[in-house]
């Protein structure tokens, strides 16, 4: 097949690019952040462009792989926040995507899940909803927590969480939890992630939405003890208030206030529906962590 990736440049999406470019053509789209990988096609092209869509059209791809998100966006004004502009952009986006008229999968978030309102929830659950609406054959997969090692190579242009969480328990002397960590994650590993739209696309699209997590949840505090574990670390942790995250946040252009707000919402993803549909059984985060450390 030849495929759209959005977002080439992201984590996830270069990670998915390497591993589709195996059997697969894949051209990765980029704004700012050049995708440089074997095998893999690099395109620039903003999505809200009207002549990036017609160039776009023409490469007449056999499905989208739509994984291109903002969490916040520049040109906030007093009406308008850092996310709700981010939130704009991606509803532009997931405009142009359906104006391919093509095959699309889409990758979704556990927030839609939230009992919080946001922004970038509502973001998501729109675009859901406008996708499954539109009459074409689509994929959405809602990944808990994605992580996995670094590619040479490539550097995306926000640094990935799991990176970071390394980083603090190898070298903090503490490491900083927001509130009581006993809000639960499922951690993906990005290969199991990119491994299940590959399934799908090579089977053929559903038209249905997939929660899609490691094999089991666990609470933060225990993400970060497994990951001290994989260390050979005893990790100490430090809890501290959620308000003053929320409020360092603020200052902050790499971090949003209000999904800080919602931190402790649950983002559990059980994959047994997934699996018994495509056959990929995401690995425990036990296992995976030795990709991080």
């Amino acid at each position: 097949m030849k495929l759209l990736v959005t977002g080439g440049s992201s984590f996830v999406g270069a990670h998915f690019c390497k591993l589709a470019a195996r059997t697969h053509e894949v051209v990765a789209l980029f704004h700012t952040n050049k995708v440089r990988l074997n095998g893999v096609t690099p395109l620039r092209a903003d999505l809200r462009r009207t002549r990036d869509l017609t160039a776009l059209e023409a490469l007449d791809v056999d499905a989208v792989v739509h994984i291109a998100c903002k969490i916040r966006g520049r040109g906030a004004t007093k009406e308008e926040d850092a996310s709700e502009v981010a939130a704009r952009i991606n509803g532009s986006m997931m405009d142009s995507v359906l104006a391919l008229g093509k095959p699309v999968v889409y990758a979704s978030s556990t927030v839609v899940h939230w009992n919080q309102d946001t922004p970038y929830a509502r973001s998501r659950r729109d675009d859901e909803q406008r996708l499954a609406a539109s009459g074409l054959p689509y994929l959405i997969l809602r990944p808990s927590a994605p992580y996995g090692p670094r590619l040479a190579n490539h550097t995306p242009r926000h640094k990935e969480s799991f990176h970071t969480l390394v980083e603090l328990v190898r070298g903090a002397p503490v490491v900083p939890v927001i509130g009581d960590g006993q809000y639960r994650r499922q951690p993906l590993h990005v290969d199991d992630f990119s491994a299940a739209i590959l399934a799908f696309l090579e089977q053929g699209l559903p038209n249905r939405a997939f929660d899609i997590g490691g094999a089991e949840a666990m609470t933060f505090d225990d993400v970060i003890d497994t990951i001290g574990g994989a260390l050979h670390k005893k990790v100490r942790k430090l809890h501290l208030p959620k308000a003053l995250f929320v409020q360092v946040a603020r200052f902050s252009p790499d971090f949003d206030p209000s999904l800080i707000a919602a931190v402790d919402e649950d983002e559990v993803a059980d994959p047994t529906e997934l699996t018994a549909a495509c056959g990929v059984a995401p690995r425990d985060f036990r296992q995976g962590v030795r990709s991080l450390v």
